[in-house]
């Protein structure tokens, strides 16, 4: 079905989005929402959306799909184990699992603590994992980092996401160049995430105890899910994250039951509702997201019932 705009009066709810999801004097007046439906890829909601911000841990968006498309295209597949390198604990922002240097775990545990909570050693470990073996197929010596965090940088580029640049696999801003995105990059490579069925067994879950195999013995580590709207409203996902530059950042996705439309010729057309929200810098991101999560939903009604009129290509993400 063709991607199509709304009418320009109904885009005029975007310039005053902030003031309609926190109060005057908010620091939410300050943040970056974007949303967009997944399938149509058109843009309901929108305050600052190009600007280019810190977005922290959530390129662990990023860290966690390229890790997926490296174990379908290495055919590896995700029940690997992988060492938790030396320098981890020294880099990571963040170490709430308490990984040691030695941890064996296998990836598809490192990507569910990637996604679920804040931990920084988890991806950093991904990262020389994957990082390692790619420059092995290549043929290249050089440093695992830097040619995962490349890989987390064509992607982006691959989706779009030109306004993005990532300096590490976990967000945390402790290089010398501070990595940066927008709601609108977060929002094109949230949509890849989401459109990957795969992804969703790692964001959708409450809780999850992963195996840590260190010194000869196998230790239990919880997981909480971070994500403080999963299972609100219809959503699975996708990440919560902050950091001291970024401030709050939620990526969320919500599914609505599809629609069933009866064709002339006794067929029918399944027709997905599924969307897409992402808040940046935000004092309050989960209330945030979710009003705003209600406001797309609401202007998205209205766009279907309206026969999905095209006004402005720059409404959709692809121009935005």
């Amino acid at each position: 079905m063709h991607p199509l705009l709304c009418s320009p009066r109904s885009w005029l709810v975007l310039a005053v989005l902030p003031f309609l999801l926190a109060g005057a004097g908010s620091a939410a007046a300050q943040s970056a929402v974007l949303s967009a439906d997944t399938f149509n890829r058109k843009v309901h909601v929108a305050a600052q959306g190009n600007i280019r911000r810190p977005v922290g841990g959530l390129a662990k968006i990023a860290t966690a799909m390229v890790t997926l498309d490296w174990a379908e295209a290495s055919k590896t597949g995700v029940n690997i184990l992988a060492t938790v390198p030396d320098y981890a604990p020294r880099i990571a922002g963040t170490n709430s699992l308490g990984l040691q240097p030695g941890d064996k775990v296998t990836l598809r545990d490192l990507i569910c603590a990637t996604m679920m909570t804040g931990d920084d050693v988890a991806p950093i470990t991904l990262g020389e994992f994957v990082g390692r073996d790619h420059l092995y197929r290549l043929g290249r010596a050089g440093n695992a980092l830097d040619e995962f965090t490349r890989q987390m940088n064509q992607l982006a580029v691959r989706e779009g996401a030109t306004r993005t640049r990532f300096t590490n696999p976990h967000g945390y801003e402790n290089t010398r160049t501070a990595p940066y995105s927008t709601a609108a990059d977060m929002a094109r490579l949230a949509l890849y995430a989401v459109s990957r069925p795969a992804l969703r067994f790692y964001t959708n879950q409450r809780q999850r105890t992963i195996i840590v195999y260190r010194a000869g013995a196998q230790l239990e580590v919880p997981l909480t899910n971070g994500n403080p709207l999963l299972a609100v409203s219809g959503i699975d996902g996708v990440k919560y994250a902050t950091t001291p530059r970024s401030g709050g950042c939620l990526v969320i996705s919500a599914e609505r039951p599809a629609s069933v439309i009866k064709q002339p010729d006794g067929s029918s057309l399944i027709y997905r509702h599924r969307m897409v929200v992402v808040v940046l810098g935000s004092a309050d991101p989960a209330a945030e997201a979710h009003a705003a999560l209600q406001q797309s939903w609401n202007a998205y009604d209205r766009w279907i019932a309206a026969g999905r009129p095209i006004s402005d290509e720059r409404q959709m993400l692809n121009h935005f």
